[in-house]
């Protein structure tokens, strides 16, 4: 004969501990779920975005010798705003000559100009032994951006002295402009 009292309590045992870890992933489903619905439906939460586009600025200075042709003559050692040569030809003692130039602000914002008036290096068997003095006159301090008003005449004036020595007769000499400018507001 059997004894069935000892068999029955570890099916007992065996349904006890099935069913406890899915109770208690039951309950911690349960739990976990209550929480976050808790914390969900207690805080509100909202948001506002902006979007701002933003683009640099050009800058572009260009010069003409007849107010109507503008080039960017952006290179000191390949300058392709040439005055003719007649302009400042057979010079003599006492003498003054003004050309006019222009420059453009071709920008999207305004210029603050200032020049400078040198002479080029050149050859010393060939150079004027007493530079003629040349100035700029009447260059605007500033140009607004690309616009009726963003072009500017000035005047290049070169003046000889009234004793310039003979010395200087058949020489020669490159006058050379350079017009800067600086972005402003």
């Amino acid at each position: 004969m059997m004894n069935t009292e000892a068999t029955t309590p570890p099916v007992r045992t065996e349904r006890r501990s099935r069913r406890r870890p899915i109770m208690a992933f039951a309950l911690a489903v349960l739990a976990t779920g209550g929480i976050g619905a808790a914390l969900t439906s207690a805080a509100w939460t909202d948001n506002t975005f902006f979007s701002a586009p933003a683009a640099g600025a050009t800058f572009n200075l260009q010069g003409s010798t007849d107010g109507t042709t503008w080039k960017e003559s952006a290179n000191k050692n390949s300058i392709e705003l040439v005055v003719p040569a007649e302009k400042l030809a057979n010079l003599l003692p006492g003498e003054t000559r003004t050309i006019k130039l222009w420059v453009k602000n071709a920008s999207s914002v305004n210029a603050a100009l200032t020049s400078v008036v040198e002479y080029a290096a050149g050859n010393a068997a060939t150079d004027f032994t007493v530079k003629p003095t040349a100035t700029i006159n009447g260059l605007a301090p500033t140009l607004t951006a690309s616009g009726a008003t963003a072009t500017d005449e000035f005047e290049l004036v070169v003046t000889t002295p009234a004793d310039w020595p003979t010395t200087n007769q058949g020489k020669t000499g490159t006058i050379v402009v350079t017009v800067s400018a600086s972005a402003t507001n």
